[in-house]
């Protein structure tokens, strides 16, 4: 909806009519279109019409999943919910039939303390206008007269949802629909649009709005006319007094004294005479209305009440003052009625108006000190003339003075009447300020939502979602899972293991693939990767680390290497088993000894044989040589198994045979792997890490916190485990180095 506000000085029929009047002293200000803006805008313009079209109920007609809106032409009746108060909501379904009648149930409504209560109670009626008493209270269901049935839908019955809310949220929620925009900054031309499921209550909003302003529009106008009319009539009612006491003192002084016509004699005295008369009779004219004004504007009683404009003091810039004055007062007077006197933004308006008050008394003071020194200027001008009058006879003064004050009361009733036929013609001079250039015309395509914006959204959503999780998975995920992760660690590194495939899973004891934790008295499943032939990424990372242990002993005599971790499940039995099977290929013999007495995971590669490491620990066998047994298929590895599970393993650890144990070892085998508990929770680690030459630290990928790498750095920095260097377990294809392996032949051990 497009609305010009016109101007008066525009060339358009508001302007070309207030030009005709000009010349009596008619017409306001322009028109300013921001303010205008302002005003269409306003909440209490959209809370009269909202009043108007009962827009505090809201219809809906449900079919299935969909509800349509309904209003105007499409809606059959308007409910009317006379015992809930305007602040408050309430609601109901209606089952529309063929026949007429209604099923009203599922009612609500709001309570004082804000919750929400439902009714079960279901209540049969008819559209006839007759209140009908339901659990919220009396409801009249009046036909709608505007209806126009659609001949195109079923005849089965029609369910309408039916709610009413408070006038202010009401308020709120179209005030917050409505956009008033300049449609452009070089014209006065305003762009009135509100988006509304419903093309009918759009219309009909907006045109209510164009309605209700327009009113308020001309009331304010009038109100400044009809206190201006005040004002002149009870000035006329005293200046009409004045000037019948005068022309009767006239009258009678003549009678009495049989004063001639003294004008002939006179005739070239008088002419200056009169000329400075009729100068000084202009100046009492001013001087009089300002003090009108002044007594007007300094009366208690006014303090509300617009200031009367046009009166002719001879100011301009106290006519502009005063109509500040009044556009500023009306404004504090519609806040005041749509709120109170109390309101902050009234008593800001308040405030604003003594100043202005103020400010006016003190121009009117200031003016009519000029004009008495422009008066008295004038008479001393005047008395010259009147000495060279002065030899007429004394009778001829008088009257001259009678006959000035009757002058001066003509003059000033002339004006006030002149101006009370001027403010006449303004009152029924009712043109409105604007002219709707385009009427509302609500699109029949939905303007909101839109599918192609939706469809767009949706899309780049389902991108940038999983973007985003992908994203915040990486960056949130803390755990160690390839080499760069610990590339900062003081720690030697040894090598890498891969993750083994599904199908390579082995064990003395079956569970889910990839399970990296166990229970206290679970074996975890150990997998023979390093075989006889094996080509596979896993078994040549063995050879590799295979090769870095033998560049660190360098034919030293440290074979004896203790095998630890933080954490229980990083795979220390598959490394020491698959490391010894890989130093057996070439031809070395090996001894893997069970240093988990708790747990025993070595120990399965054997059978787990009844006896082992705690009966040689206890005095029950002398032979540990005899304990050891040879690994099915992996000639050169032997396995020293733990045996019966002891009631204190620390303490058979710490009782020397131990060392005994594995000096006698030392003769016999190439390479000696102890396979322990985690590192600080147990103390068998640090029992048997003093008959280690060597430390190999295992970490497992995706189990072992990042933060974890300094403690790691810790034990190596002070020297808790002798020669200590780190082995990484169990990196994934996208994490490891050797995702590439697969493109490179084998060749050999």
């Amino acid at each position: 909806m497009e609305i010009l506000i016109k101007d008066e000085d525009s060339k358009g029929a508001l302007g070309n009519m207030a030009s005709a009047f000009s010349g009596l002293g008619l017409g306001g200000g322009n028109t300013n279109v921001y303010n205008e803006m302002i005003a269409l805008s306003s909440p209490a313009v959209m809370y009269e019409v909202v009043e108007r079209l009962n827009l505090e109920m809201n219809y809906l007609e449900k079919d299935g999943l969909a509800k349509t809106t309904l209003f105007g032409t499409n809606l059959p009746f308007n409910a009317i919910l006379n015992d809930i108060h305007a602040n408050s909501s309430a609601g109901f379904r209606a089952d529309l039939y063929p026949n007429g009648d209604v099923k009203l149930y599922k009612f609500f409504k709001t309570l004082e303390d804000g919750s929400k209560k439902k009714y079960d109670e279901e209540v049969r009626g008819k559209i006839d206008g007759k209140a009908i008493r339901t659990p919220i209270g009396r409801i009249v269901l009046a036909k709608n007269l505007s209806y126009i049935p659609d001949t195109k839908k079923s005849k089965d019955a029609v369910t309408i949802v039916v709610s009413r809310m408070p006038l202010m949220t009401a308020t709120e929620l179209y005030s917050s629909k409505l956009r008033v925009d300049l449609a452009d900054t070089d014209a006065d031309v305003i762009d009135l649009t509100i988006k509304d499921p419903s093309v009918e209550r759009a219309d009909a909003i907006l045109n209510t709005v164009m309605d209700v302003y327009n009113e308020n529009w001309m009331a304010d106008k009038n109100k400044v006319s009809v206190a201006t009319s005040d004002f002149i009539g009870e000035r006329l009612k005293i200046i009409e007094k004045e000037l019948g006491v005068v022309d009767t003192d006239i009258s009678k002084y003549k009678s009495d004294h049989l004063i001639p016509d003294l004008r002939e004699a006179a005739k070239l005295n008088m002419e200056e005479n009169a000329k400075i008369t009729h100068e000084i009779l202009e100046l009492n004219n001013k001087l009089a209305m300002s003090g009108f004004v002044k007594d007007y504007v300094t009366n208690p009683a006014n303090v509300n009440s617009v200031i009367p404009v046009n009166t002719g003091m001879g100011s301009q810039q106290l006519e502009s003052q005063i109509a500040s004055y009044n556009s500023i007062l009306l404004g504090r007077n519609n806040l005041a009625q749509s709120s109170s006197d109390s309101n902050p933004l009234v008593l800001d308006y308040d405030a604003q108006l003594r100043g202005l008050r103020e400010a006016i008394v003190k121009g009117v003071t200031a003016h009519v000190s000029a004009l008495q020194t422009q008066i008295g200027n004038m008479k001393g001008a005047k008395a010259l003339t009147e000495t060279k009058l002065s030899s007429g006879p004394t009778q001829a003064k008088d009257l001259l003075s009678a006959e000035r004050q009757q002058l001066v009361k003509q003059s000033l009733y002339l004006f006030l009447l002149q101006k009370r036929e001027e403010n006449e013609l303004t009152q029924t001079f009712t043109a409105y300020n604007t002219r709707i250039l385009t009427p509302p015309m609500g699109s029949l395509e939905p303007v909101a939502p839109k599918k192609g914006l939706i469809m767009g959204s949706s899309f780049l959503l389902s991108i940038l979602i999983p973007a985003l999780w992908i994203y915040f998975a990486y960056y949130l995920d803390t755990k160690i899972r390839s080499r760069k992760d610990i590339a900062s660690m003081a720690a030697p590194f040894v090598g890498e293991i891969p993750m083994v495939a599904r199908n390579q899973r082995v064990g003395l004891r079956k569970g889910k693939a990839g399970k990296i934790s166990k229970k206290s008295k679970e074996l975890e499943n150990v997998i023979v990767a390093v075989k006889e032939g094996s080509r596979d990424a896993v078994s040549e990372s063995f050879r590799i680390i295979r090769g870095n242990i033998d560049f660190m002993v360098k034919n030293q005599p440290t074979n004896v290497f203790l095998l630890t971790s933080f954490n229980a499940g990083s795979g220390k039995s598959f490394i020491a088993f698959n490391l010894a099977a890989s130093f057996a290929l070439k031809g070395k013999k090996v001894l893997i000894i069970d240093g988990d007495l708790r747990h025993g995971s070595a120990s399965q590669f054997v059978g787990m044989p009844s006896k082992g490491l705690s009966n040689y620990l206890t005095g029950q066998d002398d032979n540990w040589q005899s304990l050891c047994r040879e690994v099915e298929g992996h000639s050169g590895v032997d396995v020293l198994p733990i045996g019966h599970r002891p009631p204190n393993p620390s303490e058979l650890l710490d009782n020397g045979r131990i060392n005994t144990l594995l000096d006698e070892a030392r003769k016999e085998y190439d390479y000696i792997f102890l396979d322990t508990p985690p590192v600080d929770v147990v103390v068998d680690t640090q029992i048997l890490e003093k008959s280690a030459d060597r430390t190999l630290f295992v970490i497992r990928a995706g189990l072992l916190d990042r933060e974890a790498v300094v403690e790691i750095d810790k034990l190596y920095k002070n020297k808790r485990f002798k020669n200590m260097s780190v082995i990484l377990n169990g990196t994934t294809s996208e994490h490891s180095r050797y995702h590439t392996y697969g493109g490179y032949g084998y060749y050999g051990n």
